[in-house]
């Protein structure tokens, strides 16, 4: 019995007493996990969970690989065989990291595609631990595991990872009752009809077009790009309305008007393709939403101003949270995959059209919106709660998209502290005004870093941001030029943000003042307009 048991703590795992079997965990037990910031990935979890951190349990999914298919000591385990990172990848709720035996070796542990066994013990990432998957991302872990072939029935898939991803329609459904399924998963009836329109693409096309044309004023939109491309954002030639078209055209087949009576369907797609429907679901959520909130969130500020682009933003960021949350819990509760591949004609549409496509950081830029929103509206809602909620919200919506990041900072105000940079910090830097200025926010810093860092690094280094503007300038004989200043809650943050700017980018940067929050840079065309300047005071 000794020599057996001296075996089994040598090869790293020691087996609970079979007449006593291990605590069960289980995928729908995961998911009620959650993040509740998208910065430091404060989680919170279950009691159930929270009783088992520590102990030995018992988890049976399929694995996926974390380093390399030749070695699975470190993998993941997922709920289902296409939830790996090729393909349609489950939410951070449904992905445990596994490491297998106590320490690393040279031994190498084999790839098993049927269901597994997984024993081991379960770490929490909560504040107060360090652990391996905790560093990694992960919600949570099971250490010490032995992962053996499952000989008992094979899990079945688990809600909210959805179909596999080559599922070609969706349960059939007249268009009326469509609405009323919306408006029940929403919990919330539309006040006026719902009209849903399928237009062809030059009319879609269109409509998009119109609607960003309002939402960008034309003496703006040569700003936005002279100052996106000095970013590096945008190609110097680029297009503004053209190119936010293009990415528009590239993903959508359904939106809502600022109405809410209408829903605009593109006619080339058939409404029972998964991500058609998931589409046309989400837009029917965004027209309920629109038609209790008259006030059309977004456009003004609560002075009845122009916003600024971050609070525009976060407002926008609502609506996208709205669409892709109702997507979800529709796809969850009909068996669609939550990650349908957009229909061929879509993407061959795109191919076809061709042009320069936008950098990385644009379409970062342009997502994140809706990836803080649909984080935002979760951890606000649940994911049972009423859509309801959002009456309060909209009535005192975000004040920059930090509080989308940490919706905790959002509900407790004393968390943080905004600090804007006033509209006329660009002035007397040059000889003449500037011809625009704006408000990137943490939500236009993030894609900024990514150009150089991986994301979640870029993520926590805008972190401490507290406010930032920008200024552009349209020089006669120097060409364009932009001054941008951000704001941090301390001065370490500051320090790092500064340090993180690499050197050769072209960028000038203001020497640091002791005990300075600011961090105050410029870029310009033609290098002899950085020698003309003069750094705003600190």
């Amino acid at each position: 019995m000794f020599a057996a048991l001296l075996l089994s703590v040598v090869a790293g795992v020691v087996e609970a007493d079979a007449s006593e079997p291990l605590p069960v965990i289980d995928f729908p037990l995961l998911d009620r996990a959650r993040s509740v910031d998208l910065i430091d990935l404060d989680f919170e979890f279950p009691e159930a969970l929270k009783e088992l951190d520590g102990k030995r349990v018992e988890l049976v999914g399929f694995m996926a690989p974390f380093d390399s298919l030749d070695d699975m000591r470190r993998c993941m385990i997922v709920p289902s065989y296409v939830g790996c990172t090729f393909c349609s990848p489950p939410s951070l709720t449904q992905v445990v990291f596994v490491t297998q035996g106590r320490k690393k070796t040279s031994k190498r542990y084999p790839f098993i595609e049927p269901p597994s066994r997984v024993v081991g013990t379960l770490r929490l990432s909560v504040s107060e631990s360090e652990r391996d998957g905790q560093s990694q991302g992960f919600m949570y872990s099971i250490e010490n595991a032995m992962v053996t072939p499952y000989a008992g029935k094979g899990p079945s898939r688990a809600p909210g990872h959805g179909a596999a991803p080559h599922q070609s329609t969706a349960p059939p459904v007249a268009m009326p009752g469509l609405v009323s399924d919306v408006a029940e998963i929403v919990g919330r009836d539309p006040s006026r009809a719902i009209t849903i329109e399928k237009v062809p693409f030059e009319v879609f096309e269109r409509l998009i077009r119109v609607r960003l044309g309002e939402t960008f004023p034309g003496e703006t939109r040569e700003a936005r790009r002279r100052a996106f491309s000095l970013m590096g954002f945008l190609p110097r030639d680029a297009d503004w309305i053209g190119t936010l078209t293009e990415l528009e055209l590239s993903r959508r087949v359904a939106f809502s008007d600022e109405t809410g009576e209408r829903v605009y369907l593109l006619d080339l797609v058939a409404d029972d393709h998964p991500y058609v429907r998931l589409e046309l679901v989400g837009e029917i959520a965004v027209a309920i939403t629109r038609q209790h909130d008259a006030r059309r969130p977004g456009v003004n500020d609560a002075k009845g101003g122009a916003a600024s682009d971050d609070v525009r933003r976060s407002r926008e960021a609502i609506l996208h949270g709205i669409r892709l949350m109702a997507s979800d819990r529709y796809a969850r509760s009909r068996g669609i995959t939550t990650n349908p591949r957009p229909p061929a004609g879509i993407v061959l549409r795109a191919q076809q059209r061709g042009g320069e496509p936008p950098s990385a950081a644009f379409r970062l830029w342009q997502g994140l919106p809706a990836f803080a929103g649909a984080f935002f509206v979760d951890v606000s809602v649940g994911a049972t709660g009423p859509f309801s909620v959002f009456d309060p919200v909209f009535e005192k919506p975000p004040s920059a998209s930090m509080e989308l990041f940490r919706p905790r900072w959002y509900e407790h105000a004393d968390r943080w502290e905004p600090d804007p940079v006033p509209s006329d910090f660009a002035t007397g830097v040059l000889a003449e005004p500037p011809m625009f200025t704006d408000v990137l926010g943490i939500g236009g810093l993030i894609p900024w870093l990514a150009q150089w860092y991986p994301f979640d690094a870029a993520k926590a280094l805008a972190g401490g941001w507290t406010g930032d503007r920008w200024a552009v300038w349209d020089l006669a004989e120097g060409g364009p030029a932009l001054l941008l200043e951000v704001r941090w809650r301390d001065e370490e943050s500051a320090k790092a943000f500064r340090d993180a700017i690499p050197v050769d980018t072209g960028w000038r940067i203001r020497p640091h003042v002791a005990g300075s929050t600011s961090v105050v840079l410029m870029q310009a065309e033609v290098s002899q307009t950085l020698e003309s300047m003069n750094w705003p005071a600190p």
